[in-house]
């Protein structure tokens, strides 16, 4: 290799470098941002986070979310395999630390359900799946389609409280 087909060499990884540089700060610039616009969280009061969660959930009176936890503590799916499938617009959670009295929001479009949805099975939380039930019991994105709009899911613990629901 001569001098010159060496220099170009150099000059092409160089470049590539920069380039490449350039697209992971654009990505975690947009991550950033995309971030800072859909969640949300403010320190409050026990009494203010669980009125405004008793403000939302008056909405869907009446009504049974998708994943219930029974008296045992055990996650229990009421899917619809029958309903009409209806795109998610926005999925928002809510969910109130009691311990750190702090209450986050997050409300996602519904592009990001969808890619989040990798296989069509989504993870909302850590529930107490056992392994063995984990993938039988995973909520997909059609039983989220064929559930809503609607309470997603309603759960009590002893450090707080959590609430989804879809549009």
């Amino acid at each position: 290799m001569n001098q010159r087909t060496r220099k170009t060499w150099v000059s092409i990884v160089i470049a590539a470098l920069i380039i490449s540089g350039l697209v992971v700060v654009g990505f975690v610039g947009g991550a950033y941002v995309f971030l800072r616009s859909h969640l949300h969280g403010e320190d409050v009061e026990p009494a203010q986070a669980y009125a405004q969660i008793a403000e939302i959930r008056s909405r869907f009176s009446g009504a049974t979310p998708l994943i219930e936890i029974a008296s045992d503590g055990q996650p229990v799916m009421h899917r619809n395999p029958t309903g009409e499938r209806r795109p998610i617009k926005v999925f928002h959670v809510v969910q109130y630390n009691e311990r750190g009295g702090h209450i986050s929001r997050i409300d996602l479009p519904g592009w990001v359900v969808r890619a989040a949805s990798a296989g069509g099975r989504i993870r909302l939380a850590n529930l107490g799946f056992t392994d063995d039930q984990d993938e039988q019991q995973r909520v997909t994105l059609e039983d989220l389609e064929r559930h809503g709009p609607g309470l997603v899911l309603d759960v009590s613990r002893r450090s707080g409280r959590v609430l989804a629901w879809t549009e």
